[in-house]
């Protein structure tokens, strides 16, 4: 066969859109389906190291032994280490915040950044936990649903969705100014303002219990100064239990002031006596008394006094359910 201009152009553009896409090219694999010889797609190659290193591309092309292929190499500042990409496919997994086919994907695609004779060593690493991974309950792809609404966000426009409430069988339908999605504790949430509501509290809403959603043609304005933002508002909320923005005071008396301050990073330390530290803390809504009540007999609620009659109220109750009967 004649290696014509025209062959050859298709071949190099076919081998270069593979290899930036992190797929393999086997020499005797491509001398093959394009009847050339080995050499030819020896010289093809090195055109195309030719090629990378005057365009300058953040990446070479090497050899990888173990798989017998060439591939792209990520090189540079801008693209992330070995070391960051297994943190980040740890933190995924933890997280089991998707699909386990769309985690697989994301995994896969995460490591192949990496360079060839690490993505082996990452795959053996996280191979059992990716195996093992479970999917959540709701078995629903997000990415797509989270995209649009954080697309109406940026556009500030109201939106309207279906939301089914756990335990209920009719969605109820809701008229919202969105604010931010946020992930926390296994779940994507949507914040937003009811726009029937006159005054402007911050509900939540779990994505992935959103039926159906539409994006309407009309739009809502926030003053700058009022502008939601997703780092303070995380700051003050505690399993995602919106309401009221609130100030707290309590004693802790367990052993790592630290893990309180990394719980509640609003919280200040504002005495610490006898093993006995004094926190303030803002937080919004009453999802802070979850916490409070997981830590047992180390915390004190001392402020506001109706969450510390809250918390004498629930203690009492739970005493009852360890009473002998």
């Amino acid at each position: 066969m004649v290696d014509s201009q025209q062959n050859k152009g298709y071949r190099v553009i076919s081998m270069f859109d593979r290899l930036m896409d992190g797929q393999g090219i086997s020499k005797k694999q491509e001398a093959f389906t394009h009847q050339v010889g080995e050499k030819t797609i020896q010289r093809d190659l090195d055109q195309i190291r030719a090629y990378i290193e005057k365009a300058k591309l953040d990446c070479h092309l090497e050899y990888v032994r173990t798989e017998k292929v060439y591939k792209l190499t990520k090189t540079g500042n801008n693209v992330l280490s070995k070391e960051q990409v297994l943190a980040i496919v740890k933190i995924l997994i933890e997280s089991r915040a998707l699909l386990k086919s769309e985690m697989s994907d994301i995994i896969d695609k995460l490591i192949s950044i990496v360079a060839a004779d690490k993505q082996e060593f990452i795959h053996n690493i996280i191979l059992n936990e990716k195996h093992l991974y479970v999917d959540l309950n709701h078995k629903k792809s997000l990415l797509h649903l989270i995209w649009v609404i954080s697309e109406a966000i940026q556009k500030k426009k109201i939106i309207k969705i279906d939301y089914l409430r756990e335990g209920e069988t009719i969605p109820a339908q809701k008229i919202l100014k969105p604010l931010g999605v946020i992930f926390s504790e296994y779940y994507f949430y949507l914040i937003a303002y009811d726009s029937k509501q006159e005054k402007d509290v911050t509900i939540v809403y779990r994505i992935d219990r959103i039926q159906h959603f539409v994006e309407l043609d009309k739009k809502f304005q926030i003053p700058y100064s009022e502008r939601f933002q997703e780092g303070e508002f995380r700051k003050r909320i505690q399993f995602m239990d919106a309401g009221e923005l609130i100030h707290i005071k309590f004693i802790f008396k367990g052993y790592s002031p630290q893990a309180v301050l990394d719980r509640l990073p609003t919280a200040k330390i504002l005495s610490n006596k006898a093993g006995e530290c004094l926190f303030e803390a803002e937080v919004f809504g009453r999802g802070i008394k979850m916490w409070l009540l997981s830590q047992g007999a180390d915390i004190e609620v001392l402020e506001p006094l109706e969450l510390r009659e809250e918390m004498i109220e629930t203690i009492q109750a739970m005493k009852q359910n360890y009473l002998y009967k």
